[in-house]
C-alpha cells in the first residue's frame, strides 16, 4: 500500500469512528459491554484474596492486617479478623459483616475501625478493585451477585 492510499483508508475510518460516536453508538455499546468486564457472566463479579490495609487517621497507609478471603465474602458471614498489632497481650479486633460482604461483592471499597484497646482504634480498608493489594498469587473466583 502507498503512502496516499495509507492515508486515504485511515482518513476514512477515523472518520467513521467519529460520526458513530457523535450518534451516540459508543455510549451504547459501553454501557452493554460492562457486565460482562465485571464477571464472565452478567449476575457474577471477579473478586480476588485481598489485604485490608491499616490506615492512620491522617489518610497515610499503615501496614497490611489481614487477608480477606473470597470464601468469607461468599459465606456472607461475620468473620472476625485480628489487627497486625494490640497492647498488653490484647490485639485490636474489626468485624466483616454480611453488609461488607454485600460492599465489597459490587466492587466498593469498605472502611472500617477496629475495636478499642488501651482507649483507641485503628481505621482500615479494603479495595476490591486494585490489584496492589491483592494477595500474591491469588486466582480470581466468580461470585454471583444478589
Amino acid at each position: 500500500m502507498n503512502r496516499r492510499s495509507f492515508l486515504k483508508t485511515a482518513g476514512g475510518t477515523l472518520a467513521s469512528i467519529t460520526t458513530l460516536g457523535l450518534i451516540g453508538c459508543g455510549k451504547e455499546t459501553a454501557t452493554q459491554i460492562q457486565p460482562a468486564i465485571r464477571g464472565l457472566r452478567s449476575n457474577t463479579v471477579e473478586l480476588y484474596d485481598t489485604y485490608a490495609m491499616a490506615m492512620y487517621f491522617d489518610g497515610t497507609m499503615g501496614p497490611k492486617t489481614g487477608i480477606i478471603k473470597v470464601d468469607y465474602i461468599i459465606a456472607g458471614r461475620p468473620v472476625a479478623m485480628e489487627f497486625w498489632h494490640g497492647h498488653g497481650g490484647r490485639k485490636h479486633t474489626y468485624i466483616l459483616t454480611p453488609t461488607h460482604m454485600e460492599q465489597l461483592k459490587r466492587l466498593e471499597r469498605v472502611t472500617l475501625e477496629t475495636d478499642s484497646v488501651a482507649s483507641h482504634q485503628h481505621k482500615l480498608f479494603i479495595e476490591p478493585n486494585d490489584p496492589r493489594y491483592r494477595v500474591p498469587g491469588a486466582v480470581p473466583i466468580q461470585v454471583e451477585l444478589g
